[in-house]
């Protein structure tokens, strides 16, 4: 097997920044973007996109739809047809395209061993990706500042061997903590209650901060914050299995975080012998029973939040009892919320209520009650439960589906986008946004209406969405539920209609114009 030697270069830096970096035959360019981002010290947290300029290709890590001078090719592409043909093509990082490398095709290492890359040379110290672009990294530079650090190409190295595939089976947790910079550990270090430590030595640091992990006091408070689903992955990857889905990577990311597993290329990740031996040990019956127990009180939390934002324990009881054969009381509930508050985004317990986090920080509570109508408690059904427990609050409906429909068919919106301008329209519906405020919102994401046609058919379908969407101000219920139980004789959307065009279709759900509908009583 041979291998590219390529040197990789920081646009913009003067005097150049760049590594020379060995990859081998026949590895993807996801495997060359991870490796890229572990010669620079930089932690795969943004978009990037390999570019032939003359060849009019872009490699991606997902589709996309952003340019029709270009043909687009995945990640799992390998790199071999490209790189072998060409002298130069480039590497970008960021949303905003912040970072820009050049990568040179340099020459071919025809008796190369390895099935993972490896930097034979360098120039320049490390870059943080923190500072945002190479003009950030001057600005540091020029401050002095205590973020900049050497580089250490043998600790480099050290984890590109440590992330590959045949250095995957056994793998140690102070070979782990060598790749993390100081900073990195801090973090897990803080996360566990340590604090105190800035002044340490990154080795000594390690050495603490690995110690006090596997502690098993530690390791069970922590382990007994973990949900189901992030328990089931843990497990697979300690059996061996080390390939986890893109589309449940971001269930590593509590553990990750807690310094208990760690991320290799191409959704691959690793948990050390020393965790596994010790989780091993941690994970009793009587432990799984009751970690099983917290993850599932803090899943009822988490869509309680989301309905109400202020919830009176009698309420989140009654919603758990109603489903759960084993009853929850009032004394169990606060002590899981105390456990799961230590590690986890759950709501704030505020004057004999969980309260959100956002509207507590804010001294909004009073506001908020006044504002929040005075009905009964919309009690969830269980599909809905583990919906919102499973994507943070979001709740998917018929109505969001069909909008969605409409962005990518006839609106021309990327796939990637769709899901964070659905959470963005419920969220803003839910506490209370109308309808000219969402469209307003939608033009300010930079999704322009060109036409009548597809402003009239964007507002009927969101007439439906908000209509079907439930409402913290509702207690939870949707706006034609508050109608149909009669708790409100008209929707607010109807009484307070600001700025709905003539030709809208009402939002009454008629199906008739709003001048010839509910315009008419004006």
């Amino acid at each position: 097997m041979g291998a590219y030697q390529l040197k990789i270069t920081i646009k913009g830096s003067k005097p150049p920044i760049w590594r020379r970096v060995l990859v081998p035959e026949g590895i993807t360019f996801g495997k060359l973007h991870q490796t890229i981002q572990t010669a620079f010290c930089w932690y795969d947290e943004r978009l990037y996109e390999f570019e032939f300029r003359s060849e009019g290709i872009r490699i991606v890590p997902d589709k996309e739809n952003l340019s029709q001078k270009f043909q687009y090719l995945l990640s799992d592409e390998k790199i071999d047809s490209l790189v072998s043909g060409t002298s130069k093509f480039t590497y970008t990082y960021g949303s905003d395209r912040n970072w820009e490398l050049t990568i040179q095709v340099e020459d071919m290492a025809r008796d190369y061993k390895e099935s993972w890359g490896q930097v034979v040379k360098f120039k320049g110290d490390t870059v943080p990706e923190a500072c945002g672009s190479i003009a950030g990294y001057y600005e540091l530079l020029e401050s002095g500042s205590k973020e900049l650090k050497e580089y250490d190409m043998s600790a480099v190295n050290k984890c590109l061997n440590q992330g590959s595939e045949t250095a995957l089976e056994e793998v140690h947790i102070a070979d782990i903590f060598d790749c993390y910079d100081k900073s990195s550990i801090l973090e897990i270090a803080k996360r566990h209650g340590m604090n105190g430590l800035s002044k340490l030595k990154k080795e000594e640091l390690a050495e603490r901060t690995i110690a006090h992990i596997l502690d098993q006091k530690v390791m069970e408070r922590y382990f007994l914050c973990a949900r189901n689903s992030e328990i089931k992955l843990f497990e697979q990857v300690g059996e061996g299995d080390f390939q986890v889905p893109s589309f449940e990577a971001e269930e590593m990311d509590f553990l990750y975080a807690g310094g208990y597993v760690t991320a290799g290329p191409d959704n691959h990740f690793m948990v050390a012998e020393e965790v596994i031996k010790a989780y091993k040990e941690v994970n009793t019956p009587d432990f799984k029973e009751e970690r099983e127990r917290i993850s599932k009180i803090g899943d009822y939390l988490r869509a309680a939040n989301s309905l109400y934002a202020v919830t009176p324990p009698q309420v989140l009881l009654e919603t758990f009892n109603k489903y759960e054969d084993k009853k929850l009381t009032v004394e169990e509930l606060l002590y899981a919320h105390g456990l799961l508050q230590s590690y986890r985004t759950v709501p704030m317990y505020v004057d004999g209520s969980f309260v959100d986090g956002a509207l507590a920080e804010q001294n909004g509570v009073a506001e908020f009650q006044r504002m929040q109508k005075k009905v009964p408690y919309y009690i969830p059904a269980q599909q809905e439960i583990r919906f919102m427990a499973d994507n943070e609050g979001f709740l998917m409906t018929r109505e969001l589906s069909m909008l969605s429909k409409f962005l990518t068919e006839e609106m021309n919106v990327p796939d990637e986008r769709i899901p964070y301008i659905l959470r963005q329209i419920q969220a803003e519906i839910s506490m209370g946004g109308q309808l000219q405020e969402v469209v307003d919102g939608i033009e300010a994401s930079g999704i322009m209406f060109e036409s009548a046609e597809h402003l009239e058919r964007f507002t009927s379908i969101i007439t439906e969405v908000w209509n079907h969407t439930r409402m913290v101000l509702n207690r939870g219920h949707k706006p034609y539920e508050m109608v149909m139980k009669g708790l409100e004789t008209v929707s607010v959307q109807r009484k307070n209609p600001t700025k709905i065009y003539p030709n809208d279709p009402c939002s009454c759900g008629s199906g008739k114009k709003y001048k010839k509908c509910c315009g008419k009583r004006g």
